[in-house]
């Protein structure tokens, strides 16, 4: 399965033309990140919208000795009833020198839009088309800005990472993907907004570790005349153990006290930044360990099994000169693919089509079939890279498919 796996992680994907219903392939594995802020303008906010697309995520083509992919992306703002209210398109060509920058996991091309909405519920879609292949994915937030209408309040604080990918300058202060941060930063970069009463006010910044403890803080008051603020704040950090800590802003002005928390996840070296807990990660490589691993894995101390999983990893390393494995990456991004796409009364990456996704990746192509007035459904999924195909069954019409293709636990194919 590893080999099929590492197979897939350097192997350019593309999509089988011909059938009705095709599987949208690493297209769909671009991000949308949205952060309501504090606007200047009284009674409005300023939503802010990312569409993060890593390189990985498009078709590169080989072009004049390097590799060229062209791509659209869209923006939309929908109103709660579905009516557009606003739109941002952009085309672009991206050019990469070699075929490692086309998969490197630093790449990534950025498209921001802001919109100016009052207090109410609204949908960000955002779709991203890649040129070569014509597949295309889509993504869509719902968002609730119905409580920020209050004179006194604290928005969400963003964390911010400077990102040194090729295409939109070599160092560029981003939102971070999943308030991701590296266990070696002196400081963390944290934009925080508000709406306050002119007169003084003040922000106060910890940093927990899980266990509740304190290892960082910063105490700051401001002198405001208007009636909203933003600040870019360098929370200083020393270094933490384990992968997350979470971070608690707080604003006071007078009697009137507001407060936000975001969990940080903490990346390491060779860690992929997919995953939350090792003992979790351990239990989402049942696919992929052989018996004696499995065996010994179960067995070990805490401290130990940590150690097991790292060396796992490390020995299936592609590149073991870089700080990234891009192994570990590609399984566990397939993991939360599984967790956001085939969960239903069971998480995702145990449901069958988890597991096949999983260990093959998207499928080149997929057939779907309905029975019984949609009350029963079938899915045929098509490998024609290592010439297999799965078929998922659901018979109660819940969306439950259950893999019916004779399949042996532990195996190759």
């Amino acid at each position: 399965m590893i080999i099929c796996l590492a197979f897939a992680c350097v192997s350019a994907q593309r999509n089988m033309r011909g059938r009705k219903d095709l599987k949208v392939s690493n297209i769909e594995q671009f991000h949308l990140m949205v952060f309501p802020q504090a606007s200047s303008e009284k009674g409005k906010i300023k939503l802010n919208a990312y569409i993060m697309i890593p390189s990985y995520a498009l078709q590169f083509v080989k072009d004049n000795g390097g590799f060229k992919s062209s791509f659209e992306a869209r923006i939309r703002l929908l109103d709660d009833e579905g009516n557009q209210l606003d739109n941002k398109s952009i085309s672009e060509t991206l050019l990469a020198t070699d075929y490692l920058e086309t998969i490197r996991k630093s790449n990534w091309y950025f498209v921001e839009y802001d919109f100016n909405v009052k207090p109410g519920k609204y949908t960000i879609v955002s779709e991203v088309m890649d040129i070569d292949t014509r597949n295309s994915g889509l993504r869509e937030k719902k968002v609730d800005l119905s409580k920020y209408k209050d004179e006194f309040i604290l928005f969400p604080p963003q964390v911010m990472i400077d990102y040194t990918g090729t295409w939109q300058g070599e160092n560029r202060l981003m939102p971070s993907y999943q308030n991701e941060i590296s266990f070696q930063q002196s400081f963390i970069p944290i934009y925080v907004t508000g709406n306050v009463f002119s007169e003084n006010y003040s922000l106060k910044l910890v940093l927990k570790d899980m266990d509740g403890i304190s290892v960082s803080k910063l105490d700051t008051t401001f002198t405001n005349i208007d009636n909203y603020f933003t600040h870019q704040l360098n929370m200083p950090v020393a270094e933490v153990g384990g992968l997350r800590v979470e971070l608690f802003v707080s604003l006071e002005q007078g009697e009137n006290f507001d407060e936000e928390v975001i969990e940080l996840k903490i990346k390491r070296p060779g860690i992929s930044s997919y995953i939350r807990d090792i003992d979790e990660a351990i239990d989402q490589m049942r696919y992929i360990l052989n018996n004696d691993e499995r065996s010994k894995l179960s067995k070990a101390k805490k401290k130990d099994k940590e150690e097991l999983f790292y060396t796992y990893w490390k020995d299936r390393d592609p590149t073991p000169e870089t700080s990234n494995n891009e192994l570990m990456d590609q399984y566990y991004s397939r993991v939360r693919y599984s967790i956001d796409h085939f969960t239903s009364f069971t998480p995702g990456w145990r449901t069958d089509m988890g597991m096949i996704y999983i260990l093959f990746g998207p499928p080149d192509d997929i057939e779907r079939q309905y029975m019984n007035s949609n009350r029963n459904a079938q899915q045929n999924w098509y490998y024609y890279r290592i010439n297999r195909s799965f078929t998922f069954f659901d018979e109660n019409g819940f969306g439950d498919y259950r893999l019916t293709t004779p399949y042996i636990y532990g195996r190759t194919w």
